[in-house]
């Protein structure tokens, strides 16, 4: 009888790992970008051309690991920052990174999240979503919020800005500055 409970037992075990490990590869199927980290070599530039101020509230739509949101932190202790994350495990990755912080990481889809409150907006995500996000933000954000987005151009909006950081690296080459 003891055999058959440990049977039951790993065997509901295995179905809940395999049920969480289907979930999270379909989800990183199903997302509109996978996680890659945002190259070291563009922090610096990414916060520069935020033009964050001690109330800014910045979100950062795909946070992957949170850490430009902790970096934003860092220089501006002030500022609201948001992170929106929709796979599992990158968003745990940014719970865990931010922790002691005052980031806040939601598990959400960003196209279902109320942006409003956004003064400043980072993205580094895919081909098209750059358009997405600004349709998006010029219905909910107050005229001059800015949104940045790396590497990826919207086609449908005009750039203020086009930075070049690095144009020979294979990612992090350049940022898009739009402002609603």
């Amino acid at each position: 009888m003891i055999f058959l409970f440990l049977y039951l037992l790993v065997f509901l075990v295995c179905v809940a790992l395999l049920v969480l490990f289907t979930t999270e590869l379909w989800a990183s199927f199903v997302t509109v970008a996978p996680f890659v980290p945002i190259p070291q070599h563009m922090e610096e530039a990414i916060l520069a051309h935020l033009e964050l101020d001690a109330d800014s509230v910045l979100y950062d739509l795909g946070c992957g690991d949170g850490r430009i949101l902790l970096a934003a932190t860092d220089r501006f202790p002030t500022i609201t920052a948001v992170g929106i994350e929709k796979v599992l495990r990158p968003y745990l990755l940014a719970r865990w990174k931010t922790r002691d912080s005052s980031v806040q990481i939601l598990h959400t889809d960003f196209f279902s999240a109320d942006l409003s409150k956004a003064t400043h907006v980072f993205a580094y995500l895919f081909p098209r979503i750059p358009d997405k996000i600004l349709k998006m933000m010029h219905t909910q954000c107050a005229p001059g919020t800015r949104f940045i987005s790396c590497d990826f151009e919207a086609t449908e909006y005009a750039p203020t800005e086009v930075i070049e950081v690095n144009p020979t690296a294979p990612l992090g080459k350049r940022l898009f500055v739009y402002t609603i």
